[in-house]
């Protein structure tokens, strides 16, 4: 080595010396070789690597002494980085006698010297790519499934756990069945949490080994006076839950519906414990779904058991801005990411699901095709007389030549191999096969020329003049977008419901704008289809159908569509068996058919400010958790109480937020980016859309 390059090292190792010096402020042993220990470290393992890459320029020699002198007041943990330090050392072995400056400085500029042009890619080019890569990745926004808790250790300066002599309590002076009566004070605040004994908390009653949980439902104080200074009596009226018992085999609470002892007078009670808050809520298996959180503490996450809740279907009611959509959206991809072969059916009677679901098959009144053979009588009667009242011998005449109409239909296809069977047997008004109008109106005209006609001839002008009055309107020409007639059934269904599943499993049906006979006899055709393919299908196939609104489609009383009532019930009561599954959605369940809501087992209950809505909910939760449905009228929103078999018990939880892409929303907003109709192209195009010439 020259002397010129041996004067170099020297200088900047003085340098370095006299800038640790300014900088000491502890022992001069330590405070000397500590900065030089670690400028190795911060020169070629840490700085270069994890600064950012605009930071990459080479340094030069001035600035070496501050940037060190800036690392020494730094506490010397040996967490910087000892593996870089092993990697380096080799380099820096020639002159390791010394407190560590030798070595130091003299890498240091031989690595300025050359630039450390073989140091930063390898360092740097090599780590970004890796790193921007899962960025770019189709990965999920959201993922709904229970992410197992790391357990961390308990610091010393963290929470401690509260004592039993910190326990606020309270004592048990009257108990029955589902209630008990509680005697506390106005200082019963939770030492730990600050939080008082008030409406909605839960407690704990010590029963021997095991804990009667109970809620809150009522406070009062006996004495009518509240005094600051003094410790008032308090009384809590307290709904029991079930309890909590330590599991056997791990030791850990574990919660159970239902009371085995229940505590006498003078037990005592005290705030719930949070691990026993845990398992109360905890989750039951490996297909349950985060949700969200529980409104009273939401560091629990509240669960749900997607097979319970798609199996025994389920029900999201509340009035409107509360949310309902978006929960609504929030359920359906949390089923879809459990349940992966599940197919959804969403009846969207606003237009608002296809933002949520981007890559859905949406299929509007534009494109919509719905063969009219594929109709059973009693949905093509209910479009053919549109509401009005039906006469029963024009449906007769319906019955006995539709089945005519498919035989010929069938002859004209293959004359050759089904002359021999000219009869109509094996056809029924009902069956799903083809056949044309032009033969239907033929047989009426036949009829109609006989000297003895079964059907007087008013009769059967009127049933003629209502088809080519029905084949001629513009609303119903999604049952005659086809000029020929022939059997693309399982085209029809394979686009409905995603089969041979290739494409999205998602269908949503927009209704915006559509005849309310029209809507009717659409829910009642995909309704029947679901449940007729499920059993088909022998339980390979799962449908899921979402019934937005669904006041319109299964009213109470007997208004309606009979046969999309009877197509919704078939779903409710036997479709579980099949794969067949329903979702009711409706801000009004009152409005509701009730043998229709009675099936749904898990219900999502959000803010409902109706008495009669608030009554029916009050009926179909349990006597237990009658409580919860105080709140139902002040609920925030997407805040709801869900009780029903998807989860272990009646909760007051606030659902998750979702990702913009996920939140619903309808086509134009009228307050927002919608544009004003005022130019004559505008106003023309609303004048076609009320007329209903559509184009696509």
């Amino acid at each position: 080595m020259d002397n010129e390059a041996l004067m170099r090292r020297i200088n900047a190792a003085t340098d370095a010396k006299k800038a640790a010096a300014a900088q000491r402020t502890t022992a001069p042993t330590v405070a000397a070789a500590q900065p030089m220990r670690q400028s190795p470290v911060l020169r070629q393992s840490t700085a270069i690597p994890t600064n950012p890459p605009p930071v990459a320029p080479q340094p030069t020699a001035a600035p070496a002494a501050p940037q060190v002198a800036r690392a020494t007041p730094q506490p010397a943990p040996a967490q910087p980085i000892p593996q870089p330090v092993s990697a380096v050392v080799p380099r820096a072995a020639p002159a390791a006698v010394q407190p560590a400056a030798a070595p130091v400085q003299p890498s240091h500029a031989t690595a300025q010297q050359s630039q450390v042009p073989p140091v930063v890619p390898p360092q740097t080019a090599p780590q970004a790519a890796p790193q921007s890569a899962p960025a770019s990745s189709n990965a999920p926004l959201m993922s709904f499934r229970p992410v197992t808790p790391v357990a961390e250790p308990v610091l010393k300066d963290g929470p401690r756990p509260m004592r039993k002599e910190e326990r606020p309590e309270a004592f048990v002076i009257a108990c029955n069945g589902n209630m008990a009566v509680v005697q506390g004070d106005t200082g019963c605040v939770d030492t730990v949490t600050g939080l008082t004994w008030a409406v909605g908390r839960m407690l704990s009653i010590v029963v021997g080994d095991s804990r009667v949980v109970g809620m809150i439902c009522d406070v009062e104080m006996p004495n009518g006076e509240f005094t600051p200074e003094d410790r008032s009596v308090l009384r809590f009226q307290v709904e029991l839950q079930g309890e909590v018992n330590e599991d056997s085999d791990t030791g850990k609470p574990k919660f159970v519906k239902g009371i085995t002892r229940y505590p006498g007078v003078g037990s005592v009670v005290h705030q719930i414990r949070a691990a026993d808050l845990a398992s109360i809520y905890a989750a039951t298996g490996d297909t349950n779904a985060v949700i969200g959180h529980l409104s009273q503490d939401d560091s629990i996450p509240a669960f749900v058991d997607i097979p319970d809740m798609l199996s025994k279907h389920f029900a999201v009611l509340g009035s409107t801005g509360c949310g309902k959509s978006a929960s609504v959206s929030l359920l359906l991809h949390a089923a879809q990411e459990l349940v992966p072969d599940l197919r959804t059916i969403i009846l969207d009677p606003h237009n608002e699901y296809s933002r949520a679901f981007p890559e859905a098959n949406t299929i509007s009144q534009i494109n919509l095709d719905l063969p009219f053979w594929l109709f059973q009588l009693e949905e093509y009667v209910e479009v053919l007389f549109r509401g009005k009242p039906i006469v029963h011998e024009e449906v007769d005449a319906l019955r006995e030549f539709i089945p005519d109409a498919k035989v010929k239909f069938r002859d004209s296809e293959d004359r050759v191999k089904l002359r021999q069977d000219s009869t109509s047997g094996g056809f029924t008004a009902d069956t799903a096969v083809p056949y044309r109008m032009a033969d239907l109106l033929a047989l009426i005209d036949e009829e109609m020329g006989l000297l003895e006609s079964r059907y007087e001839k008013t009769t059967l002008k009127s049933l003629k003049a209502r088809i080519n009055a029905h084949c001629s309107d513009r609303r119903y020409a999604f049952m005659f977008r086809h000029r020929t007639i022939e059997d693309i059934a399982a085209k029809i269904i394979g686009n409905f419901f995603g089969l041979p599943g290739t494409g999205s499993l998602n269908t949503i049906i927009q209704m915006a704008g559509m005849p309310a006979e029209v809507v009717n006899s659409v829910a009642s055709v995909l309704c029947r289809l679901s449940f007729e393919l499920a059993i088909a299908a022998k339980g390979n196939l799962k449908v899921l159908v979402v019934c937005e609104e669904a006041h319109r489609y299964v009213p109470a009383g007997k208004d309606g569509f009979e046969p999309t009532r009877r197509a919704i019930a078939r779903i409710a009561k036997e479709g579980r068996k099949y794969g067949s599954f329903m979702a009711i959605i409706s801000q009004r369940p009152s409005e509701l058919d009730p043998t229709i809501l009675s099936q749904c087992s898990t219900v999502f209950s959000l803010r409902l400010t109706n008495d009669f809505d608030q009554d029916i909910i009050r009926r179909a939760i349990s006597s237990s958790s009658a409580s919860t449905i105080a709140f139902i009228s002040s609920l925030s929103n997407r805040e709801c109480i869900a009780f029903g078999e998807g989860m272990s018990t009646p909760m007051r939880m606030r659902f998750r937020n979702l990702p913009k892409q996920w939140l619903p929303g309808a086509e134009a907003d009228v307050f927002g980016n919608s544009q004003p109709v005022r130019d004559a192209q505008s106003c023309a195009r609303v004048f076609h859309q009320w007329r209903g010439e559509l184009s696509a």
